[in-house]
């Protein structure tokens, strides 16, 4: 129960902080945008090894469930 209401008042928080940070973000001069370059926006770095080793992580909790069928409760 403690988690619930730590998380709805995280969640607040992040709505009325995100609201003010976007209402005091400065304005671009004169309306004219900035282009940004994309040489590399696609460049995915090593997130395919981040990938790699959650999927090893998951096929190591899968394969050691060690089927041990024991009650749960006396």
């Amino acid at each position: 129960m403690v988690i619930r209401k730590a998380l709805a008042a995280l969640a607040a928080a992040g709505l009325v902080f995100g609201s003010t940070a976007a209402a005091a973000a400065p304005v671009a001069v004169d309306g004219v945008r900035g282009a940004s370059p994309v040489g590399d926006s696609e460049n995915l770095g090593f997130a395919w090894i981040i990938g790699v080793l959650i999927l090893l992580g998951v096929i190591g909790v899968i394969a050691a469930d060690g089927n041990e069928d024991l009650p749960t409760s006396p």
